[in-house]
């Protein structure tokens, strides 16, 4: 059993950014959330299977040696990947289809591949479907559980509360929303040895131009006018009718 799991890093919005006309510039990056489940879900679907991981990073030419990149990779060694790759796109992008025709030849090999279901700069999360098309694998977004028993049985949310177990035709891509368990924790001592001992492969590749999608412009929302009503209850209700009158709301 031949597993994949697929890392991006996405800018850190607790460390905040800059917004320019054509560009979204963080201060840092980080692993993506999605991500990291999708690998841990991907070292317990090893674990089950005896299988082998590859952890595969994805990155544009200007994030190739980003520390974030090094501590996912890093990471994902830690916990039990048996080699790595890192994939460098030749320019940036935000158009997924893109993407997965430029990763696609990458990932024909492999029995079962997985993905986070989506990246905060790219909330729609087509990505694995995308890919899936691409090379013609089955596709299941929404996965919380894998299981084999000589095939593929995935968990998938449905909402509600509400989860279904299907049993998907390999080789397949995953999109998942969260691991069986929780994020394993990796202590520092043993993610310094591992940036130390892990080789990754890099390949870089082509992005071909598939148009149809062009940024126009990044800005912020305009913020809402705030008041502040001071006074005792009588005065504030008095306040209120007024704003609401105001507004046509009374």
């Amino acid at each position: 059993m031949r597993i994949g799991a697929i890392v991006r890093i996405v800018p850190d919005l607790v460390m905040g950014i800059e917004i320019e006309e054509s560009e979204i510039v963080p201060f840092k990056y980080v692993p993506n959330e999605r991500d990291e489940h999708a690998l841990e879900e991907a070292v317990v679907f090893k674990e089950k299977t005896g299988g082998n991981l590859e952890v595969v990073g994805i990155v544009d030419d200007e994030l190739r040696d980003d520390e974030a990149m090094e501590e996912a990779l890093a990471l994902a060694y830690a916990k039990g990947a048996d080699s790595l790759k890192k994939i460098v796109l030749n320019r940036r992008t935000f158009d997924r289809r893109e993407v997965a025709r430029a990763i696609a030849d990458h990932f024909k090999d492999y029995d079962v591949v997985m993905v986070g279901i989506q990246s905060i700069d790219s909330f729609a999360g087509y990505l694995g479907g995308i890919l899936s098309g691409v090379l013609g694998y089955s596709y299941v977004g929404g996965v919380v559980g894998v299981d084999y028993d000589g095939g593929l049985i995935v968990q998938k949310e449905l909402g509600g509360g509400v989860v279904g177990k299907f049993r998907v035709k390999t080789p397949a891509i995953l999109g998942v929303v969260s691991a069986e368990r929780p994020i394993t924790f990796v202590p520092l001592v043993k993610l310094r040895q591992a940036m130390k001992e892990m080789k990754v492969e890099e390949i870089e590749v082509e992005v071909p131009d598939m148009g149809g999608i062009e940024v126009v412009r990044f800005y912020e929302p305009e913020k809402p006018e705030i008041t502040l009503l001071e006074g005792d209850v009588e005065e504030l209700a008095d306040k209120l009718v007024e704003v609401f009158k105001s507004l046509s709301l009374v």
